[in-house]
């Protein structure tokens, strides 16, 4: 109970660190910097996780030195040893290691109603993304739009003219990279792995919390001390 208590008080105290703005931000009240709504939350289940874990960790040393209890969770470490699993699953599927779409935004494409060329270009190129990035890349390199024909079976013309289309329809991004043009495959639609790289997340729009920008944050303020 007084765990619990101390929690509630830790979570309130984080809570008073912010002031609510009109339009639905934040700012600190020691620094003035502003912080949207998941970025606040953000912050305070990471200062709740780093504080639970801490706090677990001193009342298993003041069990353990008083040797009147073995914690559960050294009874799993145990049984962990003496029994190896061959299958690792969290290695195998960290990462790059599965591709993730969603079945709604599998319609969602359906409804756009692609013609023939931008369906061909989409489901060909989104094979070749690559993780962390989700970019196309053929033989560790970028391809051209030349080099783009024989693989997905349409001339140059045809192909830019259906990647066009498709950054209207927010599917892919193309983004100038010396004398090619790389194409990004939109993570909402088709993401080669649960950990992006941040920029690819900015460059849909489809992050409204920094992560760098939180861990920045905390270390400044001193609360990892």
């Amino acid at each position: 109970m007084q765990e619990q208590n101390d929690i509630k008080n830790f979570i309130n105290n984080l809570n008073g660190e912010f002031q609510e703005i009109l339009g639905g931000g934040f700012y600190n009240l020691t620094t003035g910097e502003f912080f949207t709504k998941t970025e606040v939350q953000k912050y305070i289940q990471k200062r709740v996780e780093e504080y639970t874990v801490e706090t677990f960790a001193a009342i298993n040393r003041t069990l353990r030195e008083s040797n009147e209890i073995e914690t559960e969770q050294r009874i799993i470490n145990k049984r962990s040893k003496s029994k190896k699993s061959k299958l690792k699953t969290k290695d195998r599927y960290e990462g790059g290691d599965f591709n993730i779409i969603y079945r709604d935004r599998i319609e969602e494409v359906n409804g756009m109603k692609l013609n023939n060329n931008e369906k061909l270009v989409f489901y060909v190129l989104r094979d070749f993304a690559q993780y962390p990035t989700n970019c196309i890349v053929i033989k560790d390199s970028i391809p051209t739009m030349k080099e783009l024909e024989p693989i997905i079976g349409l001339n140059e013309k045809t192909i830019r003219n259906s990647l066009k289309s498709l950054q209207e329809k927010n599917l892919v991004k193309l983004k100038q990279y010396g004398h090619r043009k790389s194409i990004y495959i939109n993570p909402e639609y088709y993401a080669t792995g649960k950990d992006l790289d941040i920029e690819i997340l900015h460059m849909f729009n489809l992050i409204d919390c920094d992560d760098n920008k939180i861990d920045e944050y905390i270390e400044n303020s001193g609360c990892n001390e």
